[in-house]
């Protein structure tokens, strides 16, 4: 073979191999780039979360609700649901329940507050939680219950400033709720009866955190009223006042069936001096 060619091959060989060289070298400098973008990214994330860390202050909120004419509401009620979000972006903050007993009835009840006294005394119920905020911010905090009272419970909501380090404790934000707790006990729903049939309407009445209503209590019966509307779909209406039958919170009376039809039972109670009212409902069919 000629001298010439043999130095074309090896040549030839020697630029392949440079060739190869170079493009392992451009891939590894990717790969060395791409590596760094992602340390950096992490190192962008991780600084960001200690900065907040750093500047976020824990900030105490305490929520409560309170019977209009009454105590607190709390766990024997079935708490109420509470829940807080930033007013600006919308985004929840925190959410649970408030629990707790009712609270101290001399406080609450028989003596004058005075100013700046502090009502929630003798372990009345609440929801407290701690926030970690960097800026002042509003919240929106919606509560609904009690509980018990199912689908005719009340929903309350209320915005308020939060403060960093600036605590809403003590009473904390407390929530009026007015009305009366109302629960069917006769008829059931969906009760069957026959024409003719004298059925007992029958509700169990309380305030909305559960205080008693009875002849001589702080909720006197006689300043309740407590009535049944009864609706058929033929169109026939009845009202039937149901007087205080002597048992804790019971108002019932009797009521002669004549139409075969579906009925649909309202029961509707009132403190009107204190503005005061409930309802919830029944209903029957009779053949």
């Amino acid at each position: 073979m000629p001298l010439s060619s043999i130095m074309k091959k090896f040549f030839r060989v020697l630029w392949l191999k440079k060739d190869s060289y170079h493009k392992r070298l451009l891939t590894n400098r990717k790969e060395e780039i791409m590596r760094f973008f992602k340390i950096f990214t992490l190192c962008l994330i991780v600084t960001s979360f200690i900065t907040t860390s750093l500047w976020a202050v824990e900030t105490q909120v305490t929520i409560r609700a309170k019977a209009h004419d009454a105590k607190f509401i709390g766990t024997s009620m079935g708490g109420v649901a509470v829940t807080i979000r930033d007013t600006l972006t919308n985004q929840l903050l925190d959410q649970g329940l408030i629990t707790g007993g009712t609270g101290n009835t001399d406080i609450l009840l028989t003596t004058p507050v005075s100013r700046n006294q502090q009502i929630s005394e003798g372990g009345a119920a609440a929801f407290t939680t701690s926030l970690d905020i960097d800026e002042p911010t509003q919240i929106e905090i919606t509560v609904a219950g009690p509980l018990v009272a199912g689908t005719v419970a009340s929903t309350q909501s209320k915005t308020v400033w939060l403060i960093p380090g600036h605590h809403l404790d003590q009473d904390g934000i407390v929530f009026e709720f007015y009305g009366l707790v109302v629960q069917a006990q006769a008829p059931l729903p969906n009760q069957k009866v026959e024409v003719g049939e004298t059925i007992q309407l029958k509700a169990f009445v309380t305030m909305m955190c559960g205080c008693p209503i009875e002849k001589d209590s702080l909720w006197p019966s006689d300043t309740f009223s407590v009535a049944a509307y009864i609706i058929n779909d033929a169109g026939k209406s009845w009202q039937i006042d149901l007087p205080f039958n002597g048992k804790t919170g019971e108002f019932s009376t009797s009521w002669t069936v004549k139409d075969a039809d579906i009925y649909r039972v309202i029961f509707s109670a009132s403190e009107d001096h204190q503005n005061n009212h409930g309802v919830t409902y029944s209903g029957f069919s009779a053949k």
